[in-house]
């Protein structure tokens, strides 16, 4: 797990590749304190640079791609520049450094992220005549490009951005997981292409072209998304989508992007209840073996717990993992992390106290509260580099910051378990939507009987139909107009910012007339699930803790997964039906069949209640350079829409709004 950069000329451009490289990897240090390399590798032979934080073992070494040279006495005549920040997971050596070549110095790579498979690859190459000097994955992804090409990334199975040099064809090759879990960001003009894991490294570079995308800030302020397209809030930086690779032929400076992997999703209706037992005993094995694979690591590994079904099925599976095998890093017991708070209705640790007590965990409480709230979020929003949506990324913060603080480097979440299992009350509506059209009214009443086992109601499922339809029903422009009078926030737009940006938006949200699968594939390849995986890779990240997700990115899992038909999912008024029954041997009975469903999740308006002073006192002081947003009706009416404590989207809209204003002074 590490942070990555690297620029590329495209011509003859007075650029200091070495000052500008080192620069753009400085301020991802956070993302590796271990280690930092650089490479200029299409230079005969290629430059290797170390920086004031290189360790010395790794320095003036016999292999090949040891640094030799000081990153500050260097001006190479080179055209690619790799850097790398390392954070030390798996084979702690000195010969694990990074950037790294392959044994001829054809093959370079830079490399943020972990192949959980790569001991079973490694054996398969090693098979193959390769033959290997470390115990890591990085060396088995170099000769796995090297024997298989561009189809190396077919046989991955983890979270991966990296960028590999290939001198014989004189090619930059570059590639992201398939379903977002580790960052990927760049630039290009006709001058450079750049990339980096995190915008703020892309900002070093002084002729980057960039400015404030106001399209990826209306959809924050309005319509609380983020990162919704290729662009996002840094105008010209693009983000590599999941799925898909680029490629630079140096001879020509042809740039292309090109998507790799599309899910299978099985679109049948087809129902046998004998299938259930066999598709039950398949996810628990495949559960238990993607959950193994992510404890390979030579340093300390935690567990995020929030009480939930999904942290609760990785904490018990990696209890009875370690019940079985006795694994050294779990000799004293296996450390888990809760977020709490002091409201009841957003509380959860009486939840995970049931997994502590069943598993006699080392539990660590993280108490999350508004009183330092607005301290941190300063360095949470540059660590981020987006403004906050919710104050649930405050709260995952402090828990990566509690872990970090305990010596824990790893820690394993459960992020995907909703998207991949169904999860959310929209998938009660997809699934209805299936029955009806399927005319199968005699099923849809009694999934409709059993609807108390659900955690929603026939209220939230009928508003859900209404929010479906409208896209289907309603004009876009008289939908906006309805909109624009019902939600009072949206009044505080400039109005040449509205009309700017609404036309093309979508405010009906997640809901969707769509069966049961084509819902869980939205949700999981879409923005939604890659969208929360961000908000953990820079939480996690920003105190250099690799966390880990088995339901986001375990390829055999999700696969099989989607393969089965979605009549299977929710039953009896069960959400997550087959995930229930595929753990319930290894979790407490009342988590298995627990209804309710918080998520991640904090007393937000309560907080926002008792700062909200303090919030504006921020939207006074800070300035408002590019006036989206009427800032002085903001204020003349902050008092009156805070005067109660009843929820508010508008209140919600002002946070919103500050956050912004906080991003654009630190950035811009």
């Amino acid at each position: 797990m590490c942070g990555i950069t690297g620029i590329i000329k495209l011509n003859n451009i007075d650029l200091d590749l070495a000052f500008t490289v080192k620069k753009m990897t400085d301020c991802i240090k956070h993302r590796g304190p271990d280690d930092e390399g650089f490479v200029f590798p299409d230079n005969n032979p290629a430059i290797v640079a170390f920086g004031k934080d290189t360790i010395a073992e790794a320095r003036n070494r016999e292999f090949k791609y040891s640094p030799d040279k000081n990153i500050d006495e260097i001006n190479p005549d080179s055209r690619v520049a790799l850097g790398h920040r390392r954070l030390s997971i798996i084979d702690l050596s000195p010969i694990a450094h990074l950037p790294m070549c392959c044994n001829d110095e054809n093959i370079w790579i830079t490399y943020n992220g972990e192949i959980y498979n790569y001991i079973e690859l490694r054996n398969e190459l090693s098979a193959l005549g390769y033959r290997f000097k470390t115990s890591g994955d990085t060396e088995v992804l170099i000769n796995a490009y090297k024997e298989w090409g561009k189809d190396c990334l077919n046989k991955l199975n983890g979270m991966w951005a990296f960028v590999i040099y290939d001198k014989q064809k004189n090619l930059i090759f570059g590639s992201r997981d398939r379903f977002g879990v580790k960052p990927f960001y760049y630039y290009k003009d006709d001058k450079i292409l750049a990339f980096a894991s995190e915008h703020k490294a892309l900002l070093k570079i002084a002729c980057l072209n960039t400015g404030v995308n106001q399209k990826a800030v209306f959809k924050h302020l309005f319509m609380s998304q983020v990162e919704q397209f290729d662009q996002g809030f840094f105008e010209n930086i693009y983000e590599l989508q999941p799925s898909h690779f680029f490629t630079l032929d140096l001879n020509s400076n042809n740039f292309e992007v090109k998507r790799y992997y599309t899910l299978k999703v099985n679109y049948s209706d087809i129902f046998d209840e004998s299938k259930t037992k066999d598709y039950v005993s398949n996810i628990q094995n495949l559960i238990l073996n993607s959950i193994s694979l992510r404890l390979r690591s030579d340093v300390p590994v935690g567990f995020c717990l929030s009480g939930g079904l999904d942290s609760s099925t990785i904490v018990s599976a990696a209890y009875n993992i370690n019940k079985e095998k006795a694994l050294p890093k779990f000799s004293s017991g296996l450390n888990v992390f809760t977020a709490i708070n002091e409201s009841h209705e957003f509380d959860e640790r009486e939840w995970a106290e049931k997994v502590v007590n069943d598993f006699s965990l080392i539990w660590h409480k993280v108490q999350c509260s508004h009183c330092d709230l607005l301290d941190l979020l300063p360095s949470i929003i540059y660590h981020q580099d987006i403004p906050l949506l919710g104050t649930s990324t405050f709260a995952q913060n402090k828990v990566m910051k509690f872990a970090s603080e305990t010596g824990i480097k790893i820690l394993l979440d459960g992020q995907g378990g909703d998207e991949l299992f169904c999860g959310y009350v929209p998938f009660y509506i997809s699934q209805y939507f299936d029955l009806i059209r399927k005319l199968k009214f005699g099923l849809l009443s009694s999934e409709m009987k059993n609807i108390g086992n659900s955690p929603t109601n026939f209220n939230l499922i009928i508003k859900g139909f209404i929010k479906s339809a409208v896209d289907i029903f309603i004009p876009n422009a008289i939908y906006h107009s309805l909109i624009r009078n019902t939600k009072n926030y949206l009044q505080y737009s400039n109005p040449d910012f509205w009309v700017t940006n609404s036309e093309d938006a979508n405010f009906s949200g997640d809901y969707k007339l769509q069966g049961l699968n084509e819902s869980l594939n939205h949700y999981f390849t879409g923005n939604y699930l890659k969208n929360l995986l961000r908000w953990e890779d820079r939480c996690s990240m920003q105190y250099s803790i690799e966390s880990r997700t088995p339901f986001a990115d375990d390829i055999n899992l999700i696969e099989y997964v989607f393969n089965i038909p979605g009549t299977y999912k929710i039953q009896k008024g069960w959400s997550k039906y087959l995930l229930r029954e595929s753990m319930s041997k290894y979790l407490p009975s009342t988590i298995t069949y627990r209804k309710d469903k918080l998520g991640f999740s904090t007393p937000q308006q309560r907080w926002l209640q008792e700062i909200n002073q303090s919030m504006k006192l921020i939207i006074c002081e800070t300035e408002d350079k590019d006036h989206f947003i009427n800032k002085h009706k903001v204020l003349k009416e902050w008092d009156n829409v805070f005067s109660n404590n009843k929820l508010s989207k508008t209140q919600d809209f002002f946070w919103r709004y500050m956050n912004y204003l906080i991003w654009r002074k630190i950035f811009f």
